[in-house]
């Protein structure tokens, strides 16, 4: 599942200029290294702060944006040439730790994570009593509306839905929503809209076939996809907002700076309502992982992988501006209470988060999102029923944990 679409290349490694190294993925010995997974906006603000970073430092942490951040550390790291760390949201916790791919640091840390995150990001970092990364910021996805064609957001879908419907326009290039449609964790407010889910990680049950769930899927079937694009993916559906072809995207705070150097003066607004539901998004802790690479690291990479996650997740500079600047909500105690002094961004994004759902780390979660978005692609495309769709997705789920 990509929960957000790299905009730095399409294929190998690019490297961050400051770190003047060859890529590993070519065989160069890089030294100390982190991946990251940043939109272009977000990218310059980190080259700064790992300039920073590595400002008087002998041995320098060095940075790459791979292409295809999961496939691509799923080929490195076990053959020893992936990166120390790299930052991703914490779902990916207890799919890496069963696959040995992240390093315990409990015994690295200078840092006290109950007296320094928030608690539902301290819980995200860890599996089964191990501290596998550091957490920076929660993000989730929300409305986010133009100006120039809506001058309240909405406070119900069906308020929603009138105005998509003003707008929508396909023979122009007018649509009325932009969403990557069936990638589950933008639609899944809705999906779990009616007490739905994906998977419950105490019982390990899947509920995509569930009655609640359906109809779920049966709303976005009735007030959302008929108002988007007629290609589901990411690529076709941010551009409709940002060339100011829509009123509405449903989209992370990752995406809100691009919006706004494009030209749109875009605002976030809380999820609307739903009439006899509750939307419920998925949430993401943000958080610089440390891999197996470490397990066999000298001295001075270890330290210096875990003093860039001490630093970077505890800088106040880092932690302001990824607040005003992105939209992400600080998890440091110092800061996550002050939502409102951190601009309006963050603020409506705390608000949706307050609706959320973290998003499952059971290793048996990382074998749903392909077989789910495929089966809600065929209901999007009018192939299946969504009773039908998840009846097959169901069985291909269930036969990838057999």
């Amino acid at each position: 599942m990509e929960r957000r679409q790299l905009l730095t290349g399409i294929g190998g490694l690019a490297t961050v200029s400051v770190a003047g190294c060859l890529s590993r993925i070519t065989g160069g010995d890089q030294g100390t290294t982190a991946w990251y997974d940043f939109t272009e906006a977000q990218e310059n603000a980190f080259e700064d702060y790992l300039e920073e970073f590595n400002d008087g430092r002998e041995d320098e942490l060095n940075a790459e944006a791979p292409a295809e951040m999961e496939e691509e550390l799923e080929t490195a790291l076990p053959a020893e040439q992936g990166p120390e760390t790299f930052n991703w949201a914490h779902d990916w916790i207890g799919q890496y730790h069963e696959q040995e791919f992240v390093y315990d640091a409990s015994d690295d840390l200078e840092i006290d994570l109950e007296e320094t995150y928030t608690e539902n990001a301290v819980e995200a970092v860890q599996w089964e009593g191990a501290i596998y990364g550091l957490p920076y910021a929660i993000e989730t996805v929300s409305l986010m509306y133009n100006p120039e064609y809506v001058d309240e957001p909405p406070e119900t879908l069906s308020e929603m839905v009138e105005i998509m419907e003003d707008h929508h326009d396909p023979e122009n290039n007018q649509y009325g929503l932009s969403m990557p449609a069936v990638d589950p964790y933008f639609p899944s407010a809705w999906l779990q809209a009616f007490g739905g889910y994906l998977f419950d990680e105490e019982t390990e049950e899947l509920g995509i076939e569930d009655d609640e769930f359906i109809e779920g899927i049966e709303l976005l079937e009735d007030s959302i996809w008929p108002y988007v694009p007629g290609d589901p993916d990411y690529d076709s559906q941010v551009p409709v907002f940002n060339d100011g072809n829509a009123p509405f995207a449903i989209n992370g705070p990752w995406e809100l700076e691009g919006f706004r150097d494009a030209g749109v003066d875009v605002e976030v607004a809380p999820l609307p309502d739903v009439e006899g539901g509750e939307p419920t998004p998925y949430t993401g802790v943000q958080v610089w992982y440390f891999t197996s690479e470490l397990a066999a690291a000298d001295q001075e990479e270890l330290e210096t992988t875990v003093e860039w996650a001490e630093w970077y997740t505890t800088n106040e500079e880092a932690i302001v501006d990824n607040a005003e600047m992105q939209g992400l909500i600080p998890v440091h105690q110092d800061y996550a209470e002050g939502d409102d002094n951190l601009g309006e961004d963050v603020e409506t994004f705390a608000e949706t988060v307050e609706m959320g759902t973290p998003l499952p780390t059971h290793p048996k979660s990382d074998q749903i999102w392909d077989p789910l978005e495929e089966g809600l692609e065929r209901v999007f495309h009018g192939d299946e029923s969504a009773d039908e769709a998840m009846e097959t997705a169901a069985e291909d789920i269930r036969d990838r944990w057999d």
